[in-house]
């Protein structure tokens, strides 16, 4: 899948989004601001029930705010900064 992170007022609101395509169409995606998996596709309506229904599963996605994006954040603020 491809994930990406959007900043807004640097980490005092984050969003993360982790996009599933094949074929090149999207089929279904995590949402950090809604907290679950969207389908975008009857096929990614099966993963989507199967991911949403399965609390571990949910419980990874939903850190990846800190875990993933945060983290990132700090290590490349310098540069974003520079670049400015």
């Amino acid at each position: 899948g491809i994930r990406l992170c959007y900043y807004r007022n640097g980490t005092e609101d984050v969003r993360f989004l982790s996009r599933y395509i094949y074929n090149q169409e999207e089929f279904v995606y995590f949402d950090s601001d809604r907290g679950f998996y969207i389908p975008r596709t009857e096929y990614g309506r099966l993963d989507a029930d199967s991911w949403n229904n399965n609390p571990d599963v949910l419980e990874k996605v939903r850190a990846a705010v800190e875990t993933i994006c945060k983290h990132n954040y700090q290590i490349y603020e310098p540069t974003a900064i520079e670049r400015k």
